[in-house]
């Protein structure tokens, strides 16, 4: 095979489909757990909003609204968690000579390997939540539940999707107006920079990576909070409240949607370099990894 190529797109789909394959029982265990989730809600959920309201309609409108709730922080909860385990094929010695030995550039295993903890969740994530909703219809017969409940709910929580993106046009907040879509999208790229965050733990720490990303996060975050108040306490009111007036001063020029296009650019420059950094230490990737590694 010809690695002389710097990004071949059939390598990485030959080295996508080897890991596939070669974790297809870990896959298929994951795949089992959304689905179970996914389930779980669907089911339970129904049980209690279908004798909730008088309106079986409305009923099922605030169905829909808390299962799309609960598969977000589900479908967030396995995101990190993947993502943290982007280099598990690379846990053992045994396993990080036949990863870096495969005929592909390190960036083509590197792409790779990041498709099947993003596009490989939101395949599996979809799969799972048709399941979810195959298996309800299965069990509809044994529920005492309004005939509205026989809609699909998959169908419905996708027009309710489009028709937010469809209402997004402006809002008011903080006495100034703002582009909802734009607030939309700094919140997205919010998210995609914190999954960025376990993308580079698990770029790092091969073992135990998403309570090692987690761990340091919460240290991060005490640590910041620490500090923060202790400015606070030394800057005094007064010397708030000075800040406060000066800003009120300068800014003016500062709008609400000028605030959020200047989120969306940071949030997105900094996913960009953990990315950049997490291929960095892939590449200085080693078969016997050092107790104390450096970058």
């Amino acid at each position: 095979m010809d690695t002389n190529k710097f990004f071949s797109f059939p390598r990485i789909a030959m080295v996508m489909k080897r890991e596939i394959m070669e974790n297809w029982k870990t896959n298929l265990y994951r795949l089992i757990g959304i689905y179970a989730g996914f389930l779980l809600v669907m089911v339970f959920t129904m049980l209690k909003q279908a004798s909730s309201y008088y309106d079986p309609q409305t009923a099922f409108q605030h169905y829909c609204s808390n299962v799309l709730g609960a598969f977000a922080l589900i479908i967030g909860i396995f995101g990190i968690v993947y993502a943290a385990n982007i280099m598990e094929n690379m846990i053992t010695k045994e396993k990080r000579i036949a990863f870096l030995m495969l005929p592909a550039t390190m960036i083509e295993k590197f792409v790779a390997r990041f498709l099947l903890v993003t596009v490989g969740l939101a395949v599996g994530g979809f799969v799972a939540a048709s399941l979810a909703e195959i298996t309800r219809y299965l069990l509809l017969p044994l529920f005492n539940v309004p005939e509205t409940f026989h809609q699909s709910v998959l169908y419905n929580l996708l027009s309710m999707l489009s028709a937010d993106g469809e209402q997004a046009y402006g809002g008011y907040a903080m006495n100034m107006s703002y582009q909802k879509w734009l607030g939309e999208l700094c919140g997205w790229a919010f998210l995609v920079w914190s999954h960025s965050l376990y993308i580079l733990g698990g770029s790092y720490w091969y073992k135990k990576p998403f309570f090692k990303t987690l761990g340091t996060l919460i240290l991060i975050s005490i640590l910041c909070s620490v500090l923060s108040v202790q400015i606070i306490s030394w800057v005094g009111d007064d010397g708030m409240r000075s800040f406060a007036e000066w800003l009120e001063a300068n800014f003016q020029w500062m709008t609400l949607n000028k605030l959020l296009s200047l989120g969306v650019a940071f949030f997105s420059a900094f996913t960009l370099f953990n990315w950049w950094l997490s291929y960095r230490l892939f590449t200085r990737s080693q078969v016997v990894k050092p107790k104390f590694r450096l970058l």
